[in-house]
């Protein structure tokens, strides 16, 4: 049960760069569409909570942690893979975010002491070979902040993934998202209103957009996450994740038209076999 929560998951992770694109393409600018998500989404929760009259407990030595996890290590995960999303195809830029395992094993190296097997070496050079490929295919490759961007979001994926699983551990889900969420949603307002990125008119399709990407991204699939991850280890909920650029791949090709050139193709093949690979390797 808990390998199908990680799998829908991701899934619906999948489905939120397309959703997000849709408001992009009415003008709404990344952190309003973070700010009124992150939002949408806990006003959602804390009414169910309200209406229903569920209380959650979370222990007091988790409380700061969490906190402290949704306000800082939730927007560096998500922010920068939004920017990404501004300048690069929505089939890119969910590619690129996942060759976070490349950050794991020279963070592991550097920092664990942790050797890197030549098996495993081998497979994280295909990985930066497909990237490369499909970095030097990407259409509007001209402004290097989205790869900037994607790059910060595989690096702070990496960290959040090790974090969630060892603040969430003793935290039952519900309870955990009642925290992240509204925490993540105060430096969101905090810094479209700084950057004068807030926009409150929004044509009606974004609005939609943002609402449904709300409700199976910023509130869905981060519960069905928490809930894997009980169960699930980390290593291997990380396998199950590399279904998202599949999703994200084949929506951009099906509905946003995103012209797939051959070469393009081969590195998104490369780096999703090769991150499973090495993920494969890392949970037996």
């Amino acid at each position: 049960m808990a390998t199908l929560l990680i799998l829908l998951s991701a899934a619906l992770y999948g489905v939120s760069p397309i959703l997000v694109k849709v408001a992009y393409a009415y003008g709404v600018p990344p952190l309003t569409v973070l700010a009124l998500r992150s939002t949408i989404a806990a006003s959602c929760l804390w009414g169910w909570l309200t209406v229903t009259g569920r209380r959650i407990r979370v222990p007091r030595s988790s409380l700061a942690p969490l906190f402290t996890m949704g306000a800082t290590l939730v927007p560096a995960q998500v922010f920068p893979y939004f920017l990404a999303l501004a300048y690069l195809p929505a089939s890119s830029a969910s590619v690129l975010a996942y060759t976070y395992p490349l950050h794991v094993a020279w963070m592991g190296w550097l920092f664990l002491r942790e050797p890197v097997r030549p098996d495993e070496g081998a497979i994280l050079i295909g990985v930066v070979g497909g990237a490369l490929l499909v970095a030097g295919q990407t259409p509007s490759l001209g402004n290097s902040l989205g790869l900037v961007a994607v790059a910060a979001a595989s690096l702070t994926a990496a960290t959040y993934t090790v974090v969630a699983r060892r603040v969430a551990r003793h935290v039952l889900p519900l309870a955990a998202m009642a925290i992240l969420l509204p925490a993540s949603a105060v430096p969101y307002w905090t810094a479209a209103l700084v950057a004068g990125q807030l926009r409150w008119f929004i044509p009606l399709p974004a609005l939609l957009a943002i609402a449904v990407s709300a409700a199976v991204a910023a509130l869905a699939a981060p519960f069905l996450v928490l809930a894997g991850l009980r169960e699930v280890p980390a290593a291997r909920a990380a396998m199950l994740g590399t279904l998202e650029p599949v999703v994200t791949v084949s929506l951009s090709v099906l509905l946003l038209r995103d012209a797939m050139t051959p070469i393009r193709a081969a590195g998104i093949a490369i780096v999703i076999c090769g991150v499973t690979a090495l993920h494969v390797r890392r949970s037996v």
